[in-house]
């Protein structure tokens, strides 16, 4: 399916959603990477159908002319809130609410979603840091144990994760964000702040390139090691002398 074909698709839905809820709805986007004209034959199409606090509609995904549709159906009031935070996974998270093709919007409502993106790019990142270092090791802890029990497949799959943490980090750590799904290692490979073989080491964990599960062990343990010394120089850690709740 092309662009243009996903786009009209995406049009008729919009219309449809309107006609259906009537005043409750306030906007209607695309998102993802048909926002961005970065999709592909077999993309997905993405919608967010934004609604007035109390009203509440199941999102729907189903499968139309070969291609995924999903429809997310979100109150005011929430869709503003997680535009507003800046989470632990902020690098995977935060292009839904900042690449749009408006389809449908009342009294130029994205202008709040902007405001509202507006202040997440200002926050301090320090608490999302310390989530996103807190996966790291959570991560690692995974791989020893699986290593301890000489678990083959846990060991592999454990590093994948240990990969996609640090990736997910190391775009936040650069204040940047995936852009598209089939970007997101290329964009953490970019990033002009990272720790030293960054892609080779990423690639082994990947298992894009071949590596024993004693060396998967030791490269976990000097990434993660790297990584949250970076996140240590930003003033974060997670490290807690005592107990807090």
């Amino acid at each position: 399916m092309t662009h243009e074909e996903r786009v009209t698709i995406a049009r008729e839905l919009a219309a449809r959603i309107v006609e259906t809820y009537g005043e409750a709805v306030l906007a209607v986007f695309i998102t993802s990477s048909t926002a961005k004209g970065l999709d592909r034959a077999h993309s997905d199409l993405e919608l967010t159908a934004v609604l007035r606090d109390g009203v509440e509609v199941e999102g729907k995904s189903y499968v139309h002319r070969g291609i995924l549709i999903e429809i997310d159906y979100d109150q005011e009031s929430t869709l503003l809130k997680g535009a507003r935070k800046v989470s632990g996974r902020w690098a995977q998270e935060a292009d839904g609410y900042r690449s749009r093709i408006v389809l449908f919007e009342r009294d130029g409502w994205t202008a709040r979603l902007d405001a509202a993106v507006a202040e997440a790019d200002a926050a301090d990142i320090a608490p999302a840091l310390a989530k996103a270092a807190s996966m790291i090791v959570e991560n690692r802890d995974k791989l020893r144990n699986a290593r301890e029990s000489n678990d083959a497949m846990d060991v592999r799959v454990c590093a994948f994760w240990v990969a996609e943490g640090a990736a997910n980090l190391l775009l936040l750590l650069n204040r940047r964000y995936m852009t598209t799904t089939s970007r997101f290692y290329a964009q953490a490979f970019e990033c002009p702040v990272q720790p030293p073989d960054f892609r080779a080491r990423t690639e082994k964990l990947m298992g894009m390139t071949h590596a024993d599960q004693t060396e998967l062990g030791a490269i976990t343990e000097a990434l993660s090691a790297d990584l949250l010394a970076m996140v240590a120089d930003r003033g974060v850690s997670v490290e807690r002398e005592t107990l807090i709740v």
